[in-house]
């Protein structure tokens, strides 16, 4: 394990984001079912993961250590993989997730939601 990855704080963020990431695969797998305040604890909870991850690479991408530097070409790959133009940053993607929990968010307490 690298210097990077064997930091206390980056050890605590994963294992945070690994918690978060858990709890909304589990609310969304039944998201039509939940109510009113766990669907908005889904979206809050959403939200905070994509902060966190932007925050995290924006760390890999700043640390000159391989391991941190093979994560950050990852998560670029990802992006084209998931359909992002590869010349689309990464931190332009996690703010368009941003932007497109926070529009879910609002059309759930707005009450238009379907």
């Amino acid at each position: 394990m690298s210097e990077f990855f064997k930091s206390e704080l980056v050890r605590g963020e994963i294992q945070e984001m690994t918690s978060l990431q858990e709890f909304c695969f589990r609310c969304a797998m039944n998201l039509n079912l939940l109510d009113y305040d766990r669907k908005l604890e889904y979206f809050d909870a959403l939200e905070l993961l994509i902060e966190k991850q932007k925050i995290f690479h924006a760390r890999v991408c700043l640390s000159d250590d391989p391991e941190a530097k093979s994560v950050a070409e990852s998560i670029k790959q990802a992006v084209v993989l998931l359909g992002g133009d590869e010349n689309l940053r990464a931190t332009d993607m996690f703010d368009e997730l941003l932007g497109k929990v926070r529009e879910f968010k609002d059309i759930l307490k707005s009450g238009t939601e379907s």
